[in-house]
């Protein structure tokens, strides 16, 4: 926590094997414990598949549904790609730096 902002620190493979687990933890974050200002920091991930994508997407549309926020940060050029590829940045708010996405809240 942050400033009562939520920073999740992401790392390795954001693939099928690990895509729900993920999910479910945020989604525990953001029922079970109540936070509204989540930033992902993606600066460790290697990799990401359609599986890590649909767990980001859930968890925005979650966030908005409650009145929050999901904002990322720190992805790696090539994680960054896809994103482009699959016209997804303009649906998330991405930011070069931990400290960018923090004060934009």
């Amino acid at each position: 926590m942050k400033d009562g902002k939520l920073v999740v620190y992401l790392e390795g493979r954001l693939d099928v094997s690990v895509a729900n687990e993920v999910e479910e933890g945020l989604t525990e974050l953001i029922d079970s414990l109540g936070h509204r200002k989540v930033l992902l920091n993606m600066k460790d991930v290697e990799y990401m598949s359609s599986s890590g994508f649909r767990a980001c997407i859930s968890t925005l549309r979650k966030l908005n549904s409650k009145e929050g926020l999901l904002k990322i940060s720190n992805i790696k050029p090539a994680v960054k790609r896809i994103f482009d590829v699959i016209e997804l940045t303009s649906l998330f708010d991405i930011y070069d730096s931990e400290e960018a996405a923090l004060k934009s809240f």
